[in-house]
């Protein structure tokens, strides 16, 4: 009997102390090694055949494999360009600082939402497509609106 108690006391002690013990564990970060993106030859040409004074562009690439590149412009201004895999230009689009707005559009924001507030700009070029512009603004009554606006001033909600 005494040696079953004893057993049985050992067994807790250990079971206790081993419990009390702080285990630290270090987690170690993995580090995310990003593969530089390969940019084909036929993409990069037609990007240098465009913007030949641009540098410090970055490539990425979407889930429809399209090839995405964004830089400064001339105009100190943030453009992305998007290519096929084939180097032809899908999409075009320039952000406008708010306070550099085109006068046409301007004009047409102020005619038709005068108590708004414009947020954002851009300026989309799709080929086969009229150039536009994308505007987010802030309505009077606080109501988050995208507008799109022709380079004639046409809105267009």
């Amino acid at each position: 009997m005494k040696s079953i108690f004893l057993i049985l006391t050992a067994g807790l002690i250990l079971s206790v102390t081993t419990q009390a013990q702080t285990h630290k564990t270090h987690k170690k970060k993995k580090a995310v090694v990003v593969a530089k993106l390969s940019v084909p030859d036929n993409v990069n040409s037609s990007f240098k055949n465009q913007y030949a004074t641009v540098e410090n562009n970055k490539w990425s690439k979407n889930y429809s494999g399209n090839f995405i590149a964004d830089f400064t412009n001339a105009s100190s201004q943030k453009q992305t360009v998007e290519y096929t895999a084939a180097g032809q230009v899908l999409k075009m689009k320039t952000i406008f600082d708010v306070t550099a707005l085109p006068q046409n559009i301007t004009t047409a924001l102020q005619t038709n939402y005068a108590d708004a507030k414009v947020t954002e700009c851009a300026k989309v070029e799709i080929p086969g497509v009229a150039p536009y512009y994308a505007v987010k603004i802030t309505t009077a009554d606080n109501k988050l609106r995208q507008l799109l606006i022709s380079e004639e001033g046409v809105v267009t909600v």
